[in-house]
């Protein structure tokens, strides 16, 4: 009797054992997280996260925990709970660090809980970059849901002001020499924290372009040299040969021309500085409806209209139809980032270019152009006008923020929005950086190259030229700031006598000596008497080292008039001017012989016509 009631109690036993496992989907337990980021002077992060495991069934237990951290760079690793050290291993998986933490106790029963805590250091968080510091916390990463998510971030002071902070911290504070910024779990929903400490940043570049001309003919031929653009100014020292022009095409690119005779080859130094803005210099954005239409456009790579990309819009934008342009990109920028995979060996064993249909069709093979395809075209096709951006993307960690055009740049999309204008994003960074919030601020480590609006496949950038060397592209970052100043150079075409009464023309060019481009709005044209038949001319871009010629057509009232007048240019402050002598046309010196050639012709004609009737008449007669 005893040894039966015996086995019964072991049976029960084993039986409830038994239904025990440490095999549980995520929605069986709960994790709530108090986390901090302590920054010190030289940008190492200390991270402590205070991890609570709660577990919501009777059914499962847990004996270890998985965790990815968006950080290569890791140092100091531990974990602990109330009866002392975790074990804990780690492995760099792709962009990140995979970590497995065995517990000392079974979280076992419903409602039970675990306190433990995991700490360790990295210097892939806090970047400086001359004269300001970067902080990228990516966004958490765990398979359990999550009761609750607190972040504190602790900087120094000596950081200086911070310009910019996304999302907006719930609270702030600054005491013992540091600032500190907390955000809770409503702020933390899509991605992580971003904050720049500094309002700009410069870059020192010297870029070498290296041009050939193949062909039996003479051509004519352009580079594409770094723009303005919403959040970026540019100088420029030396170009080397100088161009012949320099000239603003419709995506706002800075194209200086050339002339190459057949089979020439010529390299182009470009020397100058750039200064990147943490906020946006434009302060009513404009879009014209030319080239919103052309932003629009289902191209090359950009297949807005293809079937499978409006399929797949139709499946992102569901229940969002009539949202904002902000929430269409938005879902339209997640999708991209959470579905396609990063691929490192496409740049090193591949130039091929995907395009936007087969990165959809094969998401695990894609570099950055794909991100940046894909996001055009779902974009394009969404009614949200799209371009791609090409150039310099400053990175301390090749693993986390990769350059993928030929290991030297990188590109990125921007889309436009009625109340923000162009708005930069990186989903390329935010799928390797496992989090790191790069659609609501990008970062001051993007320096734009190039603009592919209304053609995807040029310009060409710097750095991605058949005949490049090592070393065309060298980008450093700099102390020193710089004042960027257009210097305008002005020409007026006319002969100084002109004839009265007669329409002409004339022609004034307009040059920019300076080192920076100027958009010479106050730029105007008058007279005192003389009548300017097209007076509206708009001057529009001028870039240092360019120039541009606006025709321009006259007359006078009468063709007795007589006078002198001045033709005045106001442009940048200054004043150019040329005094011209109108006279009537019969005191050019040319007038009398002109009129003498005009009577002696009419009177050669008059005999000539009078000889042939003579003759006429005479052999009339001599027949009679």
């Amino acid at each position: 009797m005893l040894k039966n009631l015996f086995f019964s109690i072991l049976f029960f036993l084993f039986t409830i054992i038994c239904s025990l496992s440490t095999a549980y989907a995520a929605e069986d337990f709960a994790t709530s997280y108090d986390v901090v980021y302590d920054i010190d002077e030289s940008g190492v992060t200390t991270v402590a996260e205070k991890i609570t495991l709660k577990n919501l069934t009777s059914k499962f237990y847990a004996t270890y925990f998985e965790r990815f951290l968006g950080s290569t760079q890791i140092t100091d690793l531990k974990a602990t709970d109330s009866s002392g050290a975790l074990g804990i291993t780690s492995s760099q998986k792709g962009t990140g660090t995979n970590l497995n933490i065995k517990f000392n106790q079974q979280v076992v029963g419903l409602g039970k809980e675990l306190d433990w805590t995991l700490q360790y250091k990295t210097s892939d968080f806090a970047i400086r970059q001359g004269k300001i510091w970067q902080i990228l916390i990516p966004k958490l990463s765990t398979k359990s849901q999550q009761d609750n998510y607190k972040i504190t971030l602790s900087a120094p002071l000596d950081f200086g002001e911070p310009a910019l902070i996304t999302p907006v911290p719930k609270s702030q504070a600054t005491h013992s020499g540091k600032m500190f910024l907390t955000f809770d779990k409503s702020e933390l929903q899509d991605a992580g924290v971003s904050a720049i400490f500094g309002s700009n940043l410069v870059y020192d570049f010297s870029l070498t372009y290296r041009l050939q001309n193949d062909s039996l003919l003479p051509i004519l031929t352009h580079i594409a040299l770094p723009p303005d653009t919403q959040y970026q100014d540019v100088i420029f020292q030396r170009i080397e040969p100088q161009p012949i022009n320099v000239t603003v095409d419709e995506d706002g690119n800075y194209l200086a021309w050339y002339r190459l005779s057949r089979n020439q080859k010529l390299d182009v130094l470009v020397v100058g500085s750039s200064k990147l803005y943490a906020k946006s210099k434009t302060q009513s954005p404009y879009l014209p409806d030319n080239l919103r239409q052309k932003y629009l456009m289902s191209t090359k790579y950009w297949e807005a209209d293809n079937p499978a990309i409006k399929a797949k819009l139709a499946e992102i934008l569901k229940g969002n139809e009539e949202a904002s342009q902000q929430q269409k990109a938005k879902l339209i920028y997640k999708y991209v980032v959470n579905s396609l995979k990063y691929d490192p060996s496409r740049v090193k064993n591949s130039n091929e270019r995907f395009g936007a249909v087969t990165a959809l069709n094969n998401p695990t093979t894609v570099a950055c152009l794909e991100f940046t395809d894909l996001f055009i075209a779902f974009s394009r096709a969404a009614g949200i006008p799209a371009r791609e951006l090409d150039g310099f993307a400053y990175t301390t960690n090749p693993n986390l923020r990769p350059l993928s055009l030929g290991e030297v740049l990188h590109a990125w999309p921007e889309y436009f929005d009625p109340t923000r204008g162009w708005v930069m994003v990186d989903p390329t960074w935010e799928n390797t950086t496992a989090g790191v919030d790069y659609f609501n601020r990008l970062d001051l480590n993007h320096f734009v190259f190039a603009v592919k609006g209304t053609s995807s496949t040029s310009p060409i950038a710097a750095g991605s030229y058949k005949l490049n060397k090592e070393g065309d592209v060298k980008v450093m970052l700099s102390e020193m700031d710089f004042l960027g100043k257009a210097q305008a150079k002005v020409d007026i075409n006319i002969d100084d006598e002109i004839v009265a009464g007669f329409p002409g023309q004339f022609k004034v060019t307009v040059a920019n000596q300076g080192n920076a481009a100027a958009n010479f709005n106050d730029y105007s044209l008058s007279t005192q008497q003389i009548s300017i038949l097209n007076p509206d001319q708009k001057l529009g871009v001028v870039p240092p080292f360019g120039y541009v010629d606006l025709q321009y057509q006259y007359r006078t009232k009468t063709f007795f008039d007589r006078f002198n007048d001045d033709i005045e240019v106001l442009i940048g402050g200054q004043k150019f001017g040329k005094e011209v002598n109108v006279k009537p046309f019969f005191v050019f010196t040319a007038f009398p012989l002109a009129l003498a050639l005009i009577i002696a012709s009419m009177l050669g004609l008059y005999f000539s016509i009078l000889g042939v009737l003579i003759y006429r008449r005479r052999v009339k007669k001599k027949r009679v």
